[in-house]
């Protein structure tokens, strides 16, 4: 259990952290304007991927779920910083 909890925590919260700045670039006024939504949708989306680390049938499954979602995470964050 504390090992699932501790993947939603902090590779979740670098996920949810990449996710949130991920959509406040790509959204198409800038980022600027969409500076305060996405800080308003981040707990939301944390709370999101700690219910998926509890789904997780086993903990080495959550970790590799979430660390995954990571990686993906940031590297969309860097392309829509590219990009945009």
């Amino acid at each position: 259990m504390w090992s699932r909890t501790f993947a939603g925590l902090v590779p979740g919260f670098f996920a949810a952290m990449a996710l949130c700045g991920a959509i406040a670039y790509m959204t198409p006024a800038g980022w600027q304007t969409a500076a305060v939504p996405v800080i308003a949708l981040f707990p939301l989306v944390w709370l999101g991927l700690f219910a998926v680390v509890y789904a997780s049938r086993t903990a080495a499954r959550a970790w590799i779920g979430i660390g995954a979602t990571t990686v993906v995470a940031w590297v969309a964050l860097l392309l829509a910083r590219a990009v945009w």
